[in-house]
């Protein structure tokens, strides 16, 4: 009698997940980055307080995909897809080095999250999340050209990073949602005989629909 009812709550238990997918756009705001880089033939040399800008609405436009499995309301286990963009503007030292240094096919984060959804009639789900870089740069450096835009040899590991968010989502079943987000990865972005690495620091808004 013990075994059947354990084995009742368990299926009782299982029966209360769900699955549920969730589709974003979003603006970036990318913080200042000192990068090292290297490079065969010239010295390394630090691109001191590198600024980025994500073009976020261009096309390809910034996306979020996230999969997660759990409760509407509790926990949550989730794989997530960040498709972000960045395009160097300028820097304090050295950014002449940098003729072209842009990552248009996706500064993309590949995070497994945790998170934990309050019902409050809008359900507050804070998130956190860790995983691998990986990116697609188009370069020119010192003159040297690495990447073409749109191939996908040049995707590569870059990696590892981790992000913090806050989540709003409408209890519906296809419903709005929003969410704010930090992300921090150390990353290594090729060049042509060489890499340029540092730490990338960006703050996400995101709106979208979710299911359930």
């Amino acid at each position: 009698m013990y075994r059947i009812a354990m084995l009742l709550v368990f299926l009782g238990i299982a029966f209360a997940q769900t699955v549920g997918i969730q589709l974003s756009l979003g603006l970036t705001w990318d913080q200042p980055a000192d990068l090292q880089v290297v490079q065969e033939s010239y010295p390394d040399t630090t691109v001191k307080n590198a600024q980025f800008v994500g073009r976020d609405l261009e096309w390809f436009p910034y996306y979020d995909v996230r999969l997660w499995y759990g409760a509407e309301a509790g926990w949550r286990y989730e794989l997530e897809l960040i498709h972000q963009k960045i395009f160097f503007d300028h820097a304090e030292e050295n950014g002449d080095i940098f003729n072209q240094f842009r990552v248009t096919d996706g500064f993309n984060y590949v995070f497994l999250n945790v998170a934990y959804a309050f019902d409050a009639g809008v359900r507050l789900v804070p998130r956190v999340g860790f995983g691998v870089i990986v990116p697609h740069p188009e370069t020119v450096v010192r003159g040297k050209e690495w990447g073409i835009d749109g191939d996908a040899r040049y995707y590569h590991f870059g990696g590892f990073g981790g992000q913090v968010a806050v989540g709003l989502e409408a209890p519906r079943l296809i419903g709005p949602k929003a969410e704010g987000k930090f992300t921090l990865a150390y990353s290594r972005l090729n060049i042509a005989d060489g890499y340029a690495e540092g730490w990338f620091k960006t703050f996400h808004t995101l709106f979208g629909l979710g299911y359930p």
